[in-house]
């Protein structure tokens, strides 16, 4: 054999017989997926010869060259270079890069079989074939070309090309590294060994079809038409049960050796992979690797309770997926596990009462059945109540269609064999059934497992992907409603979720909410997905025109990123590369593109279900009935024949000083005035020509009253006047307005909420503000049983100036009212004193509080303040708390305020006038607060006396003690007079372990922050802020000094990134000795002057900026860690002429920018 040379005739073929063994030339037969198929993992790095770039391809798919070609081979082997080199310029090529390789080694190799065959014969008979020669080289020609261009149009579209096999090969590594399949094993392995590998393998390729079930059950993969899709996917889950079948065959002693151990594992390993290729195509990689990974929705590192409407939502999937399931045969038993599937079952039974299919629908209780005969028993007596006999049961099951529903199936009873004798491929019979357990026990023994905490994902997708405004008062309960409207569609969760992210304004949720439940006229095949893209669309603002494009190029599936932005800056889309650039990114952000890697260049595509969907929604916005005008700064409405096309209408911050007098706009359902800071009235009959308005918005504008006309928008939904704080009276019509369902009055000056609201049955929010004031005014701000009357409430604001003595008088019945609603899942509510805290005890037992997911309670009788002292930006973060409580002017620990505080999350103690310590409130009732404000409470020594904690537990009794204040995550206090410690007495391990932010303020005799023992728990604190304390000489304290000499080499705050200390006249070092925070990036001092020293066990490698006055860093004795170059590159002066706090925050606006500007693209997923 002679060695290969490029670029000369001497390049040799494999042989007929050896390539005969591989494939078979003739055979046109369709190919399996090859597991087994080795290639070259390498990146190709073709030559300049287009002859040799061909070549170099076919050495990827290991054909070796070993016998000499033809002239006329190598000659057509170079012009097919020069085809393929326009290829390769279109589709950059690598070894793992080819769509469905192992077609492509099929036709290569069947070319190259006969290839060889024809020049053998050539070589043997040159002159008299020369012709013949041609032809077949002609023939050859065309057939290589036509595939040419086969995979040319598939490099353009086809998701199995190397672009997207990088995310592919992540979410398949994810689910491999987290189930640990190592693939066929060659080494000799006894029996046993063997088949305990493949069941185990088993059982997850079950837990992966079960997830595909899922999913495939849900939008958009439930929206795809085509037959041939469906039996695609079905064949995959068919050829799973026939895995099951033979594993389960092992278990027989005789049929362990007739199986080839080898093959089934090799075969296992195949279907894994293989689902991958089912769903990557038309399902975002985020929603894969999350099915798998399994998310838990955490706040503040603890994992939030799931909502009760999210576990409504759960049911109504799992039943969907169970009668999507119905019509494929093969999949007889359905198990379902974990929580509420109890209640699945009972409204599945509803759902086929009303299916006429199904000859016999039988729903047994098997709980005490511990054997399958006994099962089967049951369901005799339930069909043959009379009779008797299990051929009877066998004969009657066998010819009709059935399903058998079974309540709480024990953990030890097999179902395999159930119902062998009653199968029929030609009827739908189905056994679904619940467990006992959490999980099924044999998932090779069922067609599906449920897993009830599955179909909990579009809710976890959303929470994961919206951030921490999910969790804020007020916006849970909107967030939900989102979710609901999304119907399970997975990829509009994620899109809403991306739109909506971080976004505090209700009014915002309230219309994502309105949107995806819109019908339109369009042509939209999807319709939630459709709407979902139309919200999105609403907040691209500048960028619309960009998407645009990317839905109008013909190369939508994928493109270049740089491509993309030379063609919008070509275009006149973008100015500048980098603003294409941050164009990019936001897109990317908000799932509209995709965007991956590949070798050196990074690539977008959109989406196929997307770009169909835009599509539709841009020739439906071509003719639009939206008019956005948002922002505009226009001073003049549109004109009239504007309004009788529009369906909605956006009018948003403007500067309208007036409307028209009476539109006419039949067909508007939306309009948005809010923010028109001009508007100072509404003409008369302004909302008579618009009798479908569903949404109106008049917040933060100036008018002074309510036209008559606007009670007769009798479809009106959704109401908001928030800010409005001239308009002082809501008019009794508003009572005829029977659709309503938010009314959101927050801000305004109104004297008086009208009886004539308790006819509005629907309303599920109702936000008020009573601030108005009125000479001699006596009637009550609400009337007696208004609010008991709105019985579908689930959001209530009460706010109330603590001045009205009115509230006062009633305030305690209003509070029996609130407390009836028994939908109710928000409230914010203030009461003067703890004694109507007795009504949120329903019975004395159950509380009301356990079914709030958030309240704001403001308790204490006390006087409006016009200026705080405390931070504007402190109380804007404690309102975002869950559950808080505002307790001012209190006196004593009365057993209201433990009650209240056992489901607080946030505490905001004001003015407390005896408390001693916080600690006095019982450490048993502050596991859940997370939150802490103290301010002013002038008693307070001490936050924590473990003396008297000790006491508390004799007192109940716990001998072990607990982890006091472990949840608590931040603590903020603020003017302590008497404040000498944080804490007193020994620390247990746990304690304070979850705090992150301490900040203490003006606390005069403070001398004690931080002792040894409490230095060891704070792992997590990241953020430490000590102002006018003028008796600390170091935020360590150390009682004995020689105390942390066992651990010299120890490191404390080992997550701690910021130090604030300002103001501190006897500040002498920082840690008194200790090594403390190795990833510190700021230090700010103030005012410090006897700080003359700073050590490297105090200041880290990574200190990003030292902030303090010129004169004191040019006076401070520096250590050998310092170094000239480096003051110049950390420290950062404080002018003495400025305000400190402005000057700080505008360094720390300065680092987030250049921290910003550093940070890679974001990816999806």
């Amino acid at each position: 054999m002679e060695p290969k040379q490029s670029n000369s005739q001497n390049l040799a073929v494999e042989g007929t017989s050896q390539l005969g063994k591989a494939i078979d030339p003739d055979s046109d037969s369709d190919w399996e997926w090859d597991m087994n198929s080795d290639s070259d993992s390498d990146t190709l790095g073709f030559s300049n010869d287009q002859g040799e770039q061909l070549h170099q391809r076919w050495k990827w798919l290991n054909l070796p060259w070993t016998l000499p070609l033809s002239s006329h081979t190598v000659r057509f082997r170079n012009v097919l270079g020069e085809d393929s080199q326009r290829l390769l310029r279109r589709w950059p090529l690598s070894s793992e890069g080819d769509p469905n390789p192992m077609n492509l080694r099929k036709r290569v190799m069947k070319w190259l079989d006969k290839k060889a065959q024809f020049d053998t014969k050539a070589e043997a008979s040159r002159p008299s074939c020369a012709h013949s020669q041609n032809l077949i080289y002609m023939k050859h020609r065309k057939r290589v070309m036509k595939w040419l261009k086969e995979l040319d149009k598939k490099a353009q579209f086809d998701r199995k090309a190397e672009a997207s096999r990088a995310s592919h090969a992540h979410s398949q590594n994810l689910i491999l590294s987290k189930i640990n399949i190592t693939g066929p094993s060659t080494q000799l392995e006894d029996d046993r060994s063997v088949y305990e590998r493949i069941k185990q393998s088993a059982e997850i390729l079950n837990r992966t079809k079960d997830i595909v079930c899922l999913i495939i059950s849900c939008p958009p993969m439930s929206l795809v038409n085509g037959e041939s899709y469906k039996r695609n996917q079905y064949k995959w889950v068919r050829d799973i049960l026939k895995i099951n079948d033979v594993v389960r065959e092992m278990e027989a002693p005789s049929k362990k050796k007739e199986i080839d151990a080898f093959k089934l594992e090799n075969r296992i390993s195949t279907l894994m992979t293989r689902y991958m290729d089912e769903i990557e195509p038309l399902f975002p990689q985020v929603v894969i690797a999350k099915s798998f990974r399994g998310i838990d929705v955490e706040r503040h590192g603890q994992i939030m309770p799931t909502p009760k409407r999210i576990y409504d939502l759960a049911v109504d999937y799992a039943i969907r997926e169970i009668l999507h399931h119905i019509e494929y045969p093969k999949i007889r038993k359905i198990g379902i596990s974990g929580s509420h599937g109890e209640t699945v079952i009972s409204e599945l039974r509803g759902e086929l009462q009303e299916c006429c299919i199904f000859d016999h629908v039988i729903d047994v209780d098997v709980s005490r059945c511990s054997t399958i005969e006994e099962i089967r028993f049951s369901i005799e007596r339930e069909l043959f109540p009379s009779t008797s006999g299990e051929r009877k049961l066998d004969e009657a099951l066998k010819g009709t269609n059935f399903f058998i529903l079974l309540h709480e199936v024990g953990e030890r009873v097999n179902l395999y064999d159930m119902g062998t004798n009653w199968w029929n491929s030609k009827k739908i019979q189905k056994i679904v059934y619940t467990t006992i357990s959490q999980n099924v026990d044999n998932v090779t023994a069922v067609g599906v497992e449920i897993r009830m905490e599955n179909h909990l994902l579009p809710w976890e997708l959303f929470c994961v992907n919206v951030g921490e405004v999910v969790h804020s008062s007020g916006i849970q309960c909107l967030a939900i409603n989102v979710v609901e409207k999304c119907c399970g569609h997975l990829l509009a969760v994620v899109i809403m979720a991306r739109a909506l992210k971080d976004v505090n304004d209700v009014l915002i949720w309230e219309y994502a909410s309105y949107t995806l439940g819109l019908q339109h006229r369009s042509q939209a095949k999807d319709r939630v997905l459709f709407n979902a893209l139309a919200f999105m669309w609403g907040h691209l603002c500048s960028t619309n025109k960009c998407v645009q494009y990317c839905v109008d190029m013909e190369n939508w599936g994928q493109i270049e990123k740089v491509h993309l932005i030379e063609e919008w800056i070509t275009s006149g889309l973008v100015g500048t590369f980098d603003e294409g650039e941050q164009i990019v990114g936001d897109l990317v952000n908000a799932f509209l593109l995709e965007s991956f890697q590949y070798g050196d260049s990074n690539f977008v595509r959109m989406r196929r279900e997307i770009h169909e969907e835009l599509l539709n929604f841009l020739r439906f916005e071509s003719c639009s009935p939206f008019l956005r005008l948002g922002g505009w700064g226009l001073t003049e409405p549109p004109k009239d024949e504007t309004w009788e096309k529009a369906s909605e209408m956006h009018l948003m911050n403007n500067k309208l000083s007036e409307l028209p007098t009476s539109p006419h706009g039949s067909q508007l359902k939306v309009l948005f005035l809010q923010s028109n800071h001009h508007l100072r009235a509404i003409p008369p009959m302004f909302f008579e020509g618009l009798p479908v308005l569903q949404i109106l918005d008049l917040s933060y504008t100036r008018i002074r009253s309510l036209p008559q006309s606007l009670f007769k928008l009798f479809e009106l939904r959704i109401f908001f006047l928030r800010g409005c704080e001239l308009l002082i009276e809501l008019p009794p019509e508003v009572g005829k307005l029977g659709n309503l369902e938010v009314l959101n009055l927050e801000g305004t000056k109104i004297i008086k909420l009208p009886v004539e609201v308790s006819r509005l049955k629907k309303l599920k929010c109702l936000k008020l503000s009573f601030h108005g004031h009125r000479k001699n005014q006596s009637s009550t701000p609400i009337p007696l049983n208004v609010i008991q009357e709105l019985f579908q409430l689930q959001d209530l604001s009460i706010d109330v100036n603590p001045d009205d003595e009115r509230w006062n008088a009633t305030m305690e019945d209003i509070v029996r009212e609130v407390c009836s609603l028994e939908q109710l899942e928000a409230l914010k509510l203030y009461v003067p004193h703890v004694a109507p805290l007795d009504h949120f005890m329903r019975d004395g037992t159950l509380s009301v509080y356990l079914s709030l997911v958030h309240f704001r309670l403001v308790v204490g009788s006390h006087h409006s303040r016009i200026i705080s002292r405390l931070p504007h930006e402190l109380a804007v973060k404690f309102e975002l708390q869950e559950r808080s409580l505002k307790y001012v002017n209190g006196e004593g620990i009365p057993s209201q305020i433990k009650e209240v505080l056992q489901h607080c999350t946030a505490l905001f103690l004001d003015r407390h006038l005896t408390l001693t310590k916080l600690s006095e409130f019982g450490i048993g009732n502050m596991k859940k607060l997370e939150f802490c404000v103290l301010g002013e409470c002038y008693k307070i020594e001490t936050i924590v006396d473990e003396a008297e904690n000790c006491k508390q537990r004799e007192d109940d009794g716990d001998v072990y003690g607990e982890n006091i204040l472990g949840s608590l995550q931040f603590l903020r206090l603020h003017y302590m007079k008497n404040l000498v410690s944080i804490w007193k007495g020994p620390v247990s391990r746990g304690c304070l372990s979850s705090l992150k932010s301490l900040a203490l303020h003006e606390c005069p005799q403070l001398t004690t922050i931080f002792t040894l023992g409490l230095l060891e728990n704070l792992n997590s604190l990241e953020e430490l802020v000590a102002e006018w304390c003028p008796e600390i000489n170091s935020i360590v304290t150390l009682e004995d000094p020689a105390e942390h000499r066992s651990f010299p080499l120890r490191t404390y705050l080992p997550n701690l990134r910021k130090i604030s200390l300002h103001y501190m006249p006897k500040l002498v070092n920082i840690s008194s000795g200790l090594h403390i925070a190795p990833k510190l990036e700021w230090m700010s001092f103030y005012n410090c002057p006897r700080l003359e020293t700073l050590s490297d066990m105090e200041v880290c490698n990574g200190i990003k900026v030292i902030i303090g006055e010129a004169d004191w860093w040019s006076i401070l004795k520096r250590s050998s860690y310092f170094g000239l170059a480096q003051w110049h590159n950390v420290f950062v002066p404080i002018k003495s002429d400025a305000d400190l706090a402005t000057q700080l925050e505008e360094i720390e606006n300065q680092l987030l920018a250049e921290r910003q500007e550093r940070k890679p693209s974001q990816l999806p997923g």
